[in-house]
């Protein structure tokens, strides 16, 4: 593939640059993102005027976004798997968007099925996934998915959801108190700055009784049990177009952001003590780290 230049004027590129500023204005993905985005919206455009003669975003079909999705590297070499991913995201967000502004009716990347990107059957989420499923849960019409899903970025799993109520929540220490499973121990999760906005807004106004579950079902009764948690944080990676992404569970989330810390710190020990678990193996796999390939 060739390196990112200037996109030359046609009514391809005008789409996509029509649709990157939407996505700038609308300010639900991170800046990095977005430009990262950018460079291969314009490249996808690029590879289908000049290999298809397709110059028009409505008139893409899937043949086309597969040969680009397999396309080589300006090096000459076949593409990785995470490269195949980040490349078929950056199409998705391109017509997810464009649907949204009324310019196409279609996707045609919906159905095109990758290779994993490791062998592993679960991976942490990338930084570029969490802002594009933040976009989604905001965009949900309701604050449950946001404030659910800035929750699991503070470490909680579905099975821990349910169990935490307002007193748990110390907005303005950034934290909340995850009380634990069988399989996690009890610990302070901490907010991103994300996360801790969504959740004010969504506890703002509410019923302020301390042992009031943070979170509830579409009836004021229904407590949110597991299996409603799982379907709330499921349809966000859902409208985020990640639901049929290898590897990506709502278990990804609390991986993404185990990997963070470790990635900040370099320390194994402290992730899982984030995490609320026991086993350093366990702990390297659900951050993606296979520490065995690091010795030496």
């Amino acid at each position: 593939m060739p390196q990112a230049t200037s996109p030359v004027t046609s009514a391809l590129s005008e789409t996509v640059q029509v649709v990157v500023a939407a996505l700038g204005v609308e300010g639900a993905l991170g800046v990095p993102t977005v430009a990262r985005l950018e460079t291969l919206m314009h490249q996808f455009a690029r590879f289908v005027e000049r290999g298809h003669g397709v110059h028009r975003l409505e008139n893409v079909g899937s043949n086309a976004v597969w040969t680009y999705l397999q396309a080589p590297t300006s090096e000459g070499l076949a593409p990785g798997a995470s490269l195949q991913h980040f490349r078929r995201l950056a199409v998705r967000v391109l017509f997810r968007t464009a649907r949204r502004l009324g310019l196409v009716e279609g996707d045609p990347s919906l159905d095109l099925v990758l290779p994993a990107r490791k062998p592993a059957s679960l991976r942490p989420l990338e930084t570029e996934e969490v802002d594009l499923c933040r976009a989604a849960a905001l965009g949900s019409g309701s604050g449950l998915p946001a404030a659910a899903w800035a929750l699991c970025e503070a470490t909680a799993r579905t099975g821990e959801l349910a169990a935490i109520v307002r007193r748990d929540v110390d907005l303005d220490g950034a934290r909340v108190w995850i009380s634990g499973t069988p399989r996690t121990a009890a610990r302070w999760g901490h907010l991103t700055d994300w996360g801790a906005a969504q959740l004010r807004r969504y506890l703002s106004g509410r019923n302020a009784d301390p042992s009031t579950k943070v979170l509830h079902g579409r009836c004021p009764s229904d407590l949110l049990p597991q299996s409603s948690a799982v379907r709330t944080v499921s349809d966000t990676l859902t409208r985020a177009g990640l639901d049929r992404t290898a590897g990506v569970r709502p278990t990804s989330i609390a991986g993404w952001a185990g990997r963070t810390i470790f990635d900040q710190t370099g320390r194994l020990d402290l992730a899982a003590a984030a995490l609320g678990m026991r086993s350093l193996d366990r702990t390297a796999r659900l951050i993606g780290w296979d520490w065995r390939a690091s010795d030496g």
